[in-house]
């Protein structure tokens, strides 16, 4: 018969024997799951869950944290490294969409900025009125901005709308205002609407309000 000295000790190996099957088994990667090379794993920063729930709509859970990922230039084919730090400002100061990734290194970018910005009037059309709607959104609203504006709601292009909708949030007003939470109570909560110009705009509108605050 076994004394209570003894049945405690094997209890107490039976569950170390556990928690080492254990740990053997979360340090086999799972390969149903997608693999993720990190350039430098000691290079991450935390990421804000609450600003990205606002910013992005997504079936996708919202990351915890950021860590550097490493990526080949679309233009130049050089291998970079876009840190943690850059992707928390993207994601969350830029508000950048939470599935968007870096595809371009430094030089690349600047040059193809340069590009645009140097480019024929008329080359770049959405960049052009997208500015404009921008410059815009800077100063008091005049009757020439509203009409412009109120043109951009009925672009072909959304995120020329989304623009306008951010301009009327930055000139304020209890008109403007009033639009906005309009376009927010106009937000389809299923169906195939959800997936339109009606969600689009409830999610601008709600963006350019939580700005204000």
């Amino acid at each position: 018969m076994k004394s209570n000295k003894q049945r405690r000790a094997e209890i107490k190996a039976h569950r170390l024997e556990r928690a080492a099957a254990l740990a053997a088994r979360l340090r086999v990667q799972d390969v149903r799951l997608p693999q993720i090379e990190w350039a430098h794993p000691l290079d991450w920063e935390p990421a804000d869950r609450l600003v990205l729930g606002l910013y992005n709509n997504t079936y996708s859970p919202l990351p915890a944290f950021y860590a550097a990922r490493q990526f080949t230039c679309r233009d130049c084919g050089a291998e970079e490294v876009w840190t943690a730090k850059q992707q928390k400002w993207w994601y969350e100061t830029m508000h950048g969409h939470i599935d968007s990734r870096a595809v371009r290194c430094l030089a690349c970018r600047r040059a193809r900025r340069e590009r645009l910005r140097t480019a024929a009037p008329g080359a770049n059309l959405l960049l052009e009125k997208t500015d404009r709607l921008r410059a815009l959104g800077a100063a008091k609203p005049s009757a020439q901005a509203k009409s412009e504006v109120e043109a951009a709601l009925q672009s072909k292009w959304w995120s020329l709308r989304v623009v306008a909708i951010q301009t009327m949030g930055r000139w304020g007003g209890e008109a403007n205002l009033a639009r906005l939470h309009a376009f927010m109570a106009a937000r389809p909560e299923g169906g195939r609407r959800y997936f339109g110009w009606e969600r689009v705009a409830a999610d601008a509108a709600r963006s350019a309000l939580t700005r204000r605050e």
